[in-house]
């Protein structure tokens, strides 16, 4: 496992070339399918995880530098915005339950998808995420979200 924080600000390097391509701005998230889809390189450039060789301490390889591309769509526009960021989010459950704030996401650096997500309250399952948003993230209801959002 690996946190998301760790990943922020490492360069990214081409498989097929040997260059660097640019450097983790941010991830940009599915919840469901609760997985990373893509990471940003650059200030308007995306990698979607499929192109991703391997996820290391000192760099992340890609295929090759042709698979940098734009945003696709509106959200990807407003991930690239930090719109969808996670680090200081709110956390509601679906109950309206408020959990804390985000501190850390946890995730498998060999296929992208969540593990965890570590909030100011205790740490949430990826299970539980529901929908990530401008404003929170909502997780599913968990008969410990009196005291802690854990499961």
């Amino acid at each position: 496992m690996r946190q998301l924080s760790e990943t922020v600000g490492t360069k990214v390097m081409s498989s097929a070339s040997a260059q660097r391509v640019g450097t983790v701005q941010r991830a940009l998230t599915d919840v469901p399918p609760r997985r990373i889809v893509a990471l940003q390189v650059g200030r308007d450039e995306l990698v979607d995880w499929e192109a991703i060789v391997g996820v290391g301490p000192d760099a992340v390889v890609i295929e090759d530098e042709r698979r940098v591309r734009a945003a696709a769509d509106a959200r990807e526009e407003r991930a690239l915005a930090g719109e969808l960021d996670w680090k200081g989010k709110r956390v509601l459950s679906d109950l309206g339950d408020e959990l804390g704030t985000v501190t850390e996401v946890e995730f498998d650096e060999a296929d992208g998808s969540l593990h965890a997500v570590d909030t100011t309250t205790g740490p949430v399952a990826a299970e539980r995420l529901h929908a990530l948003g401008s404003y929170c993230l909502v997780v599913r209801h968990s008969a410990g979200d009196g005291n802690l959002p854990q499961q």
